[in-house]
């Protein structure tokens, strides 16, 4: 049995990091070079990543960092050896300059997480395995002085691991760090990644200005239909507005809808991808169901996909989505827009029921290769829900957020029937203001003050104007809160 026992795959931290050229598929493809033998190292979770100033060395570009999970059956000199052959896959110089610009950095954290509780005993929390020779040190002998390998740490759920040299967990080491940091003002951002070496900053609300290019959806009756310059022109005006990102749709999914043909969605979706392109970089999403839409949007220009399905409808979705290395918003729902109104009865609560249907989505893309920091999830407010359900996700809004550690939402309250039931408001486009409060509500209930939000609109001069004054409000409090 002594055979199998070095057999066994061993939990361990990696960090990551890159600086140079696009920065998070440098990250991602040094992952995919280095799990490519699961039997040897399998990627487990992610972290969300982060965007810091360069430390130490500081006339340099800012590093996307973040921290990842592996199981791996290498020991840790051989673990070690093969990240560095990953480096030098990627075209990391290993000699250069120390703590210097480079194109990818992989530094093994933690080895062995939990090795001391094998002795069946649950309470103790987990630890993991000290060694010192002239090639390794473990664990890291820097964890505790960089916040760019705590704030992720903390995020893939390490709080609790204890720092067997200093017999103190990740969270106290990350607390006592954030109490200091108030008084040197290094700061980070949580990002998106997009293609083409660009990021979304999550360091505000964010405003997802929606552009239908459909003849029948709900709201702006699909204005734009065949008339590639006027939804530009739309979009630009969106920009100007203060969007962060386009979304753009060319199949209905209000309730009822029926099914577009494929060629049809992708006539009235991709012309006007690549026609933005010609004007602006800001990111644009497709909301689709489809994979080959999703994918023919994503050569043309686009950079987020957001899928009303949470990859169910088509079994392609989420393997495209994976092999692109896009960023993807998974929504809850049940059935399809011609089925869902049938669907809104869940066992106990709504809340629970859609954390629990989410995370499975969240997990089949994470199983796809789409890990945490690709994903954004969306509770599909007015998607097999009723009012009241609608209204129970908002004012959980909260404990939906906290359920998923870090991971950014979305909410897609713009117009929606509901707040027409509310207000008896029958006309769509007059419902702009209780659209607004409805994501305003649930963004001070849930009382986050770090998780930004991404609210999808139709007005979005409106929405900004509104997110602006609700971030300047409630960053305000948080510095209160911090003296």
């Amino acid at each position: 049995s002594s055979n199998n026992k070095e057999q066994l795959p061993r939990r361990v931290y990696l960090a990551v990091g890159s600086n140079m050229g696009d920065r998070f598929h440098n990250i991602a493809s040094g992952l995919r070079r280095l799990c490519e033998n699961p039997l040897e190292v399998k990627l487990t979770r992610t972290s969300t990543i982060i965007e810091t100033a360069p430390m130490y060395v500081i006339d340099q570009p800012a590093f996307l960092n973040g921290v990842v999970e592996v199981e791996t059956t290498l020991e840790p000199h051989d673990l070690l050896h093969r990240l560095k052959e990953v480096e030098r896959y990627l075209g990391r110089k290993l000699d250069a300059e120390r703590n210097g610009p480079r194109i990818l950095d992989i530094d093994i954290l933690f080895y062995d997480i939990g090795s001391n509780n094998n002795n069946n005993s649950t309470t103790k929390p987990p630890s993991s395995l000290v060694l010192q020779d002239d090639d390794l040190e473990l664990p890291h002998p820097r964890i505790s002085e960089r916040d760019f390998v705590l704030a992720p740490l903390v995020d893939i759920g390490a709080s609790n691991l204890i720092h067997p040299l200093y017999n103190e967990t990740i969270g106290a080491i990350w607390n006592r760090m954030l109490q200091e940091q108030e008084n040197n003002n290094r700061t980070y951002v949580q990002i998106l990644p997009l293609p083409r070496g660009r990021v979304l900053h999550l360091n505000q609300t964010i405003v997802m200005g929606i552009l239908n290019v459909t003849p029948d959806s709900f709201s702006d009756g699909g204005n734009y239909r065949g008339q590639v310059d006027i939804a530009v022109k739309e979009a630009l005006q969106m920009i100007e507005d203060g969007a962060d990102i386009i979304d753009i749709g060319g199949e209905s999914t209000r309730p009822g809808a029926k099914e577009v043909a494929i060629d049809e969605e992708k006539e009235r979706t991709i012309p006007v991808i690549k026609a933005i392109r010609q004007h602006s970089e800001i990111p644009i999403s497709i909301d689709t169901r489809h994979a080959v839409v999703a994918e023919a949007a994503l050569n043309a220009g686009a950079d987020i996909v957001n899928d009303v399905s949470g990859g169910t409808f088509d079994p392609n979705m989420l393997p495209t989505v994976s092999k692109q290395m896009a960023t993807m918003v998974i929504m809850h729902m049940r059935g399809i827009p011609e089925t869902m109104e049938r669907m809104t009865q869940y066992d106990g609560c709504v809340v629970d029921g859609v954390v629990m249907e989410l995370q499975k989505r969240s997990d089949a893309a994470k199983e796809a290769g789409i890990h945490r920091w690709q994903q954004v999830l969306d509770p599909g407010i007015g998607f097999a829900k009723d009012v009241n359900g609608n209204l129970s996700l908002l004012k959980h809004y909260g404990k939906l957020q906290s359920s998923f550690d870090g991971i950014p939402f979305l909410l897609g309250t713009s117009r929606k029937g509901f707040i027409g039931k509310i207000t008896g408001e029958a006309i769509a486009k007059e419902r702009d203001y209780g659209s607004l409060s409805s994501c305003v509500a649930a963004i001070c209930l849930a009382d986050n003050p770090n998780n930004f939000s991404i609210l999808r609109v139709h007005n979005v001069k409106g929405t900004k104007q509104g997110t602006q004054v609700l971030d300047a409000v409630l960053s305000t409090r948080k510095e209160e809160n911090s003296k």
